[in-house]
């Protein structure tokens, strides 16, 4: 399968991309049994708050993403699976829709309303370096309800062989509503919540923004003397004729109770929505077991040491 059945229900290109992915959520849900299975599964889900501080972390009963939270993905484990992101691996109904040199795909285990995954064209490497602007394009597109993400590739892509970002409903996204005040012109902020350390950018200029964002990435690879991409999820959303990033660093993949066995188990894989306040769980003694002080944990294990996100904060802000 190429890219150009992917794309043979793409309506008219000169449509807004949003409107787009509307239709294509419509056209999907009625010939992809998979796709609305999925839809419908996502309203019935279990979830519950934790409040923390004024703050909400949301965690989620999600059968479905059993295989992307244990997802293998060292070495030889990507290379002996076909990549799922390239179109010849696609399910025989999947559809697309055209975004510059992006694919945007329906995701049919989704963790949030309209999920999307929006894969290269091309078969290479997760990483952003070099299209921090075609994030930001991204999210203008698809604002103000939608909103970018970007799971780096040791930090919760499940291909990090073949570049994708996704995109899902903002209002849904807990982190957005609870950032603080930001000046109405350029800013940076760092700001902590439930144990994240985060930094935050905004401006109404795309330059300022990635320009912030591109320095991070330069810094977490310098301090963490890599030659890789250093660990980061990174959540932009576009709204009012402003671009606000939430950049979460990272500097491990999964919390050691991950690898437990056992009671003291909790198979939460944190990616971008988990970093943002979405804690998805995919069996029900797990998400029974998640209260405040456990999801404080899991993310401050995950995250920065403090005194490595204060050296990180004083260089950016």
């Amino acid at each position: 399968m190429r890219w150009e059945l992917i794309l043979q229900n793409d309506p008219d290109a000169g449509e807004p991309l949003r409107e787009r992915i509307e239709a294509l959520f419509a056209q999907q849900c009625a010939t992809w049994p998979a796709l609305r299975e999925g839809d419908a599964a996502l309203r019935n889900l279990a979830t519950k708050t934790l409040v923390e501080g004024g703050e909400r972390i949301v965690v989620q009963l999600n059968p479905a993403r059993r295989r992307s939270t244990h997802a293998k993905t060292d070495v030889q484990s990507i290379a002996t699976r076909a990549c799922f992101l390239c179109p010849e691996n696609m399910p025989p109904e999947e559809r697309g829709i055209a975004f510059e040199n992006l694919v945007v795909l329906p995701n049919p285990y989704p963790v949030l309303p309209l999920h999307c995954t929006i894969a290269d064209r091309e078969h290479r490497p997760q990483e952003l370096a070099g299209r921090v602007d075609l994030l930001l394009r991204l999210a203008a597109a698809i604002g103000p309800d939608l909103a970018a993400l970007y799971h780096g590739a040791r930090c919760g892509a499940s291909a990090p062989d073949h570049l994708h970002f996704q995109a899902s409903s903002a209002a849904e996204i807990p982190i957005l509503a609870q950032l603080p005040a930001l000046a109405k012109d350029h800013c940076r902020t760092a700001h902590h919540s439930f144990g994240r350390a985060m930094l935050v950018f905004a401006s109404p200029n795309a330059a300022d923004v990635q320009s912030d964002i591109e320095r991070t990435i330069d810094t977490l690879r310098r301090l963490e003397q890599t030659d890789d991409e250093p660990m980061f999820n990174l959540v932009i959303h576009f709204q009012a004729g402003r671009y606000c990033a939430v950049l979460f660093p990272r500097r491990v993949h999964r919390p050691s109770r991950y690898f437990s066995k056992g009671p003291d188990q909790l198979a939460v894989s944190p990616a971008v929505l988990e970093m943002s306040g979405v804690l998805v769980t995919t069996d029900p003694a797990h998400f029974a077991r998640i209260d405040a002080d456990t999801a404080r944990s899991i993310y401050s294990e995950v995250g920065l040491t403090p005194a490595r996100f204060e050296q990180l904060a004083a260089e950016l802000t």
